[in-house]
């Protein structure tokens, strides 16, 4: 078994997988899950560059991560890169800067590309041994990918042309800045992001119905731990937690009026999240009320996974 490190650098968040795979029982070992949240992607929506801030700190974390992997005797470091760098006019600059310091080559991903290995990692350990039929939701801080597959049992039967994905410029990092940027959010800036989330979400070409629904990523696992009334986040309490839209709702209204310093102090996992969990929760309600999910399975891995896992 290789040991292997993945990157994951989001708009809002970048994170790293140290793990070993076992071929025979396709299983990965993870040796160290670990995120920080520095958020790159701060004003790519509307400026359309990463900002120098950006740029120092994706090199520190980075040598930070290298650092951890050597540590950890990881042979190979795999980063990924997704929306903000995908929409930024300077990112041939960002990715020089970055390998020039750090020494890590970032790829990255297209949408769907993106969609494909985040449904991959976030599933691959939740299946049944009948035939499953999953749709899952990851909502980014640039970017939201819905991807859709039927009717399989092995994740690694799965061809391009089995799934059907769509990505998204709907992410919380972006619907913060463009709608909801004071806090609490006034109710017509609500109306206008659901406006537009909803917008996005009749780019959706390809049936949803009669499907589980599973979400990934930040939302979905920050959701999970407020149901449970966390004051740490634990990965091992969120993932495979189902969560009606039910509560989901109930969630979100008792956020909108908060106080930003309120929502901070709820847990620590709200930490470079309070002011962008409610956009976040608006892409979701909106999902699943235009398609008629009544409640999501959350999972705490991802595309970190999913690369890791195709590069196995």
């Amino acid at each position: 078994m290789k040991r292997r490190t993945t990157i994951d650098i989001g708009t809002n968040t970048m994170l790293m997988l140290i793990a070993d795979y076992d071929s025979a029982n396709h299983k990965v070992s993870r040796i160290l899950d670990i995120q920080q949240v520095p958020r790159l992607g701060k004003g790519v929506d509307a400026e359309r560059n990463i900002v120098p801030e950006s740029v120092n700190k994706a090199i520190e974390i980075l040598n930070e991560f290298r650092k951890l992997s050597e540590e950890n005797g990881s042979e190979v470091i795999t980063a990924t890169a997704t929306s903000f760098i995908r929409d930024a006019h300077n990112s041939a600059d960002f990715l020089s800067a970055v390998r020039a310091a750090s020494g890590i080559n970032i790829e990255i991903l297209s949408g769907s590309d993106e969609a494909k290995w985040t449904f991959i990692g976030g599933v691959y350990d939740k299946l049944s041994e009948k035939d499953n039929s999953i749709t899952t939701i990851d909502i980014g801080g640039g970017s939201t990918e819905i991807t859709v597959a039927r009717n399989f049992t092995d994740i690694r039967s799965l061809k391009d042309e089995d799934i059907s994905c769509k990505s998204m410029n709907i992410g919380s990092v972006r619907i913060n800045e463009k709608f909801l940027s004071s806090h609490p959010p006034a109710f017509e800036n609500l109306v206008l992001a659901e406006q537009f989330i909803n917008e996005h979400l009749r780019e959706i070409d390809f049936s949803i119905d009669d499907t589980a629904l599973v979400g990934v990523a930040g939302t979905i696992t920050t959701l999970g731990a407020i149901k449970l009334g966390l004051d740490k986040f634990a990965a091992d309490k969120v993932d495979n937690l189902v969560i009606s839209l039910e509560e989901i709702e109930k969630i979100l209204d008792k956020l909108i009026p908060m106080p930003l310093e309120e929502i901070y102090v709820m847990g620590d996992y709200m930490t470079g999240r309070a002011d962008i969990v409610i956009p976040g929760i608006l892409i979701l309600k909106c999902f699943m009320r235009k398609f008629g999910f009544s409640e999501v399975k959350i999972s705490t891995k991802g595309l970190r996974y999913g690369i890791f896992l195709r590069d196995a």
